[in-house]
C-alpha cells in the first residue's frame, strides 16, 4: 500500500476510484491507469520499458508468497497466462498507463483467487485515505503506518482510530473489540483453519491494550495507537500475512 501512496503523488486519485479498485474494475481513466503503472514499475513488475516483466513478477511473488507453496503456484501460473499483455498493442510505449490496466484485468480475470489480501489491504486503504481527508495529516505519515511505525501524533493516531472503527475493531467507547477481530480472523482465513486460529491468537493477545489507561477516553486515538503497536509487534510471531498488522 505504501507503494500505491508514494505513486499517488503523482497520479492522485479519488475515493470512488479507490472503490473501483476494490470491486476489481478496470481502471477507466488515465490517472488510476498510471498509478498501476507506477506500482507495477516500483515492485519490479513492469520494466522501463513498459512490459510485463515475468522475471520481476515472479521475484516479487517470491519474496511475499514464498512460505505459501499453493499460492506461490498460483503466482507462477499467473505470470503465465497473463504475460501474453506485451503481445497488445499499446498507444503509450514506455509509459505503460494502458498496458498496466491489461495486467491489473487479467489479473482479476484469471487469478481473482490470489486477490483476497489485496482486498483487505484495499479496504483498510480506503478506510485510511477517507479517514485522513480535511485532517492535517502528511502522505509522508500515512506512509510510515504502511511501513509499521507506531505512529507519534495525535492527529496520525485519530486516523488510525477512524480507520479501526470503520473496520469494527474499535468500538464507540474507545476499547479494543476482540469479538469484532475474531469476524475479521474469519474472513481473512481463506479456507485456511490455522490462519483463523491464529488470527484469533492474536486478537488475544492484544486484548491487554483495554487495560491500558489513556487521556481521551472514547475519542480511541490513544488506544488505537496502542493496538497498532501490540499487532505489529505480535503479528510476525503468529502469522505471516502482513494485513494482519493492520
Amino acid at each position: 500500500m505504501h507503494i500505491l501512496m508514494e505513486c499517488a503523488k503523482d497520479y492522485p486519485i479519488t475515493g470512488d476510484d479507490v472503490e473501483q479498485f476494490k470491486n476489481k474494475q478496470v481502471p477507466d481513466n488515465e490517472n488510476m491507469r498510471c498509478l498501476l503503472a507506477c506500482a507495477y514499475k516500483k515492485t519490479g513488475m513492469m520494466d522501463d520499458q513498459g512490459m510485463l516483466s515475468v522475471e520481476g513478477v515472479n521475484k516479487y511473488t517470491q519474496e511475499y508468497l514464498g512460505d505459501d507453496s499453493n499460492k506461490l503456484e498460483k503466482a507462477h501460473d499467473f505470470t503465465d497466462v497473463c504475460k501474453s499483455v506485451n503481445d497488445v498493442s499499446v498507444s503509450d510505449g514506455s509509459k505503460g498507463c494502458d498496458r498496466a490496466a491489461l495486467m491489473f484485468k487479467c489479473s482479476v480475470d484469471k487469478a481473482a483467487e490470489a486477490l483476497t489480501d489485496e482486498q483487505v489491504m484495499m479496504r483498510y486503504t480506503k478506510y485510511v485515505m477517507a479517514c485522513a481527508k480535511g485532517k492535517p495529516v502528511e502522505m509522508t505519515d500515512l506512509m510510515k503506518l504502511q511501513q509499521l511505525e507506531v505512529p507519534t501524533k495525535t492527529e496520525v493516531k485519530c486516523v488510525v482510530a477512524c480507520a479501526y472503527r470503520r473496520m469494527g475493531t474499535l468500538r464507540s467507547d474507545g476499547m479494543f473489540d476482540q469479538e469484532a477481530s475474531y469476524k475479521f480472523a474469519e474472513e481473512c482465513k481463506e479456507g485456511d483453519e490455522k490462519r483463523l486460529e491464529n488470527g484469533k491468537k492474536l486478537a488475544d493477545m492484544c486484548l491487554k491494550v483495554n487495560d491500558e489507561e489513556v487521556s481521551d477516553g472514547d475519542k480511541g486515538c490513544e488506544r488505537a495507537a496502542l493496538m497498532f503497536k501490540c499487532l505489529t509487534t505480535n503479528a510476525p510471531k503468529v502469522i505471516l500475512s502482513r494485513i494482519f498488522f493492520m
